[in-house]
């Protein structure tokens, strides 16, 4: 009987220790893939964020365990572009294979509790960062976004005065209506001490002919930008926002010079079709670098040189393989910080290099599949040297038929290129933020 009680005993105990041997890995697994989604997938799913649902607490896994585990298993989700094994970048949101296994570990144990020492990220309002901008710049009154069931697009002016110059290490636009704004480009102005940039209209509409024709001298005159010199406003810094896009922040060698006086100019806001009255009023946070930079960014954007005399350039209906191409030498040397490819939704392909005068091959950006829904700009894990004499090539190729089923268009019908940015027209351009080449930018990390 001794016996059969010491038997029985032992195996509770061999039962105690082994379950709370499971209750330890479970979790630390469940640790592990906090640190994972908190890193790829929270910034966006919070309960002020971009994404259309909360990701925050192992609950709200539970209820979309099969979702997620889907979107993450067929590389949905997180959304990423870019081929790594071309080129791998510092804001890569995609899961490794490794990170993959962890999480659906974790959901096939039905999202476990992660423990209270594994840190839950508090994100500020609807920002992707933690921590409290300095300076909030919205649109003055909310733009009403037409129900006619079409792409609308503005150019919108958000003024500003500040004590003194200042330097800022990190901008981000904030969506005032996730579901209606598309993309924004955007830039800073500095305009003359005369200027009173309180005044003038806030905004205008983009007809189909002058969308892909920017027109400084209309829309400075517009705005009521232009002093008593007769100066054009000083371009300081020029960015923009797609879907997917991460925050543009730099380290604290590197800026953006934000001028005491000026206007944060939206060039281009882009509403999808609506199909009720909606109304977007968009801004930015904006965080002041914690001291002066040595260096400002620099912005420059390159398209393709039309090939016909007269100017149509069109993509014909059913061409499968439509290719466009751009080609631009550097002069100087220069340091490439961030890199932007841009096509619409005829775009299958898009891949940029550039070669060296040693004929040597530097790999910038390939996009195997594109998707005009998720767009990045793509930051260098650290600066890229593009030496003086290289050639930037990049290649797209674009699909008119009906294989392309983001085709706005069925039966497919021809495509203006270079022409407009409606559903009409298609476009391709290539984006840089650079800073003038310096010994040792190549150690630098953007990380």
């Amino acid at each position: 009987m001794r016996f059969l009680f010491l038997n029985a005993m032992l195996l509770r105990l061999f039962l105690l220790l082994n379950f709370f041997r499971c209750i330890s890995q479970n979790t630390n697994l469940a640790d592990e893939a906090h640190i994972i989604l908190n890193k790829k997938c929270i910034s966006c799913h919070h309960q002020a964020g971009y994404a259309p649902f909360s990701l925050e607490k192992p609950e709200d896994f539970r209820k979309r365990k099969q979702f997620v585990g889907y979107v993450i298993q067929n590389k949905l989700m997180p959304p990423w572009k870019a081929d790594v094994h071309y080129r791998d970048f510092a804001n890569n949101k995609s899961l490794s294979e490794t990170e993959i296994k962890k999480v659906t570990q974790w959901l096939d144990l039905n999202c476990p509790d992660w423990s209270e020492k594994s840190p839950a990220i508090k994100y500020v309002g609807s920002s992707q960062l933690i921590s409290k901008p300095n300076l909030i710049l919205k649109m003055k009154n909310a733009f009403i976004i037409p129900p006619i069931n079409q792409n609308v697009y503005i150019c919108y002016k958000i003024p500003f005065e500040i004590k003194r110059d200042t330097f800022i290490s990190a901008i981000e636009f904030v969506p005032g209506n996730k579901s209606a704004v598309h993309h924004v480009s955007y830039q800073i102005l500095e305009v003359d001490d005369d200027v009173d940039v309180h005044t003038g209209p806030e905004y205008f509409l983009y007809d189909a002919d002058t969308l892909n024709r920017v027109n400084d001298e209309h829309d400075y005159k517009y705005f009521n930008l232009i002093g008593k010199s007769g100066k054009f406003p000083r371009d300081t810094y020029h960015g923009g926002w797609l879907p997917g896009t991460s925050v543009q922040k730099y380290p604290s060698s590197i800026g953006i010079r934000l001028p005491k006086k000026g206007v944060l100019l939206i060039r281009n806001l882009h509403y999808s079709p609506v199909i009720k009255e909606e109304s977007d009023q968009s801004g930015f946070n904006i965080y002041y670098a914690k001291k002066k930079p040595t260096r400002a960014i620099g912005f420059a954007a390159f398209k393709p040189k039309n090939p016909t005399p007269d100017g149509e350039w069109m993509i014909k209906a059913n061409d499968s393989a439509f290719a466009a191409h751009i080609n631009v030498k550097f002069h100087n040397d220069v340091s490439l910080l961030n890199i932007n490819p841009h096509m619409h939704r005829l775009g299958k392909r898009f891949v940029a290099y550039a070669v060296t005068p040693s004929s040597d091959t530097i790999p910038l950006v390939k996009i195997n599949d594109w998707d005009f829904n998720w767009q990045e700009f793509y930051r260098f894990k650290r600066m890229i040297k593009i030496p003086a004499g290289s050639i930037i090539r990049a290649d797209a190729v674009y699909d008119n038929s009906t294989q392309n089923e983001n085709n706005p268009y069925n039966p497919p019908r021809d495509i203006k290129f270079e022409w407009g940015m409606n559903d009409d027209s298609e476009m391709m351009r290539l984006v840089f933020l650079y800073l003038p080449y310096q010994p040792g930018d190549e150690n630098i990390s953007l990380e």
